[in-house]
């Protein structure tokens, strides 16, 4: 636990700094974080899949992970809005090749097979857009990072004392991705996540030009909520399906990049539509 302890410090040390950079020196620096989170998660989802994918489906996946955010970051200098769009044709063009090659290679194609080739990527590519926002880009980045650890938080000590309480008879949410997981866990994530958007308006509301109520980062702050458990379980669909615990080693007590970060990439999508809509 106290090795578990000191690695999510220094995660969440790494996470304030580049907030900080962000604000006081260029948003620019926040895609730093972004690129190492996609090329580093992608590796980590490459080397997870490596058994069920070919070589070329995994270079293919790789390379692309490690080159997107910063084709999108100096696409949007040039053309905005659009880079998003552009750098998320080239990875449906990445998948159509690997549908090819497979067709013509193996007469077959692998679910598995296509999701390195956009996962964690695509998700990513809308927190590079997030911060990309010329209005309240900072507060989405913040509820990106802000619901997901109070969802997390919550879950595990709701699920925690919920289970003591019923001996260890609590509901399951998903035993067989997720044996720990309760039903309880989850609703309790859910008041979490509300609590963490609320909390980011109430904190930050000078910083807010949205003209939306509170309810609204309420809602928010659930429906990230929900996403972000989804997150974490379809990670856990991924690492049952090839048997390993964890997706790599770098944040000990953790795991890996995408053990951290499996429920902040799904948040990030929702986040990044609701902002662009307000």
């Amino acid at each position: 636990m106290k090795i578990r302890i000191i690695s999510g410090a220094c995660f969440v040390a790494i996470i304030t700094a580049f907030f900080l950079l962000r604000e006081f020196v260029h948003p620019a620096f926040f895609n730093i974080l972004i690129w190492f989170l996609c090329a580093f998660g992608t590796y980590e989802v490459v080397r997870a899949l490596k058994q069920v994918n070919s070589k070329f489906t995994s270079i293919l996946a790789f390379v692309s992970g490690i080159i997107v955010i910063p084709a999108y970051v100096v696409l949007d200098y040039f053309l905005g809005i659009n880079a998003l769009f552009i750098c998320i044709s080239y990875l449906l063009i990445t998948v159509i090749a690997y549908f090819v090659y497979s067709f013509i290679k193996y007469n077959e194609v692998s679910f598995f097979g296509f999701i390195p080739l956009v996962y964690p990527s695509v998700l990513l590519l809308c927190m590079a857009g997030a911060n990309s926002l010329v209005y309240n880009g900072f507060i989405a980045l913040l509820l990106i990072f802000v619901i997901s650890p109070f969802t997390d938080t919550m879950a595990y000590f709701t699920g925690m004392v919920y289970n003591k309480i019923k001996k260890g008879e609590a509901k399951k949410l998903c035993p067989k991705l997720s044996p720990k997981k309760t039903v309880a866990g989850a609703i309790g994530g859910l008041f979490g996540g509300a609590i963490g958007g609320i909390l980011v308006y109430l904190i930050f509301r000078p910083e807010i030009s949205l003209g939306v109520p509170l309810l609204v980062f309420a809602v928010i702050g659930l429906i990230a909520s929900v996403l972000t458990q989804v997150g974490d379980l379809f990670e856990s669909f991924i690492k049952r399906k090839v048997g390993i615990k964890d997706m790599g080693k770098i944040m000990p007590g953790h795991g890996g990049v995408m053990d951290r970060i499996d429920g902040i990439t799904f948040a990030s999508l929702f986040i990044y539509i609701v902002f662009l809509v307000i």
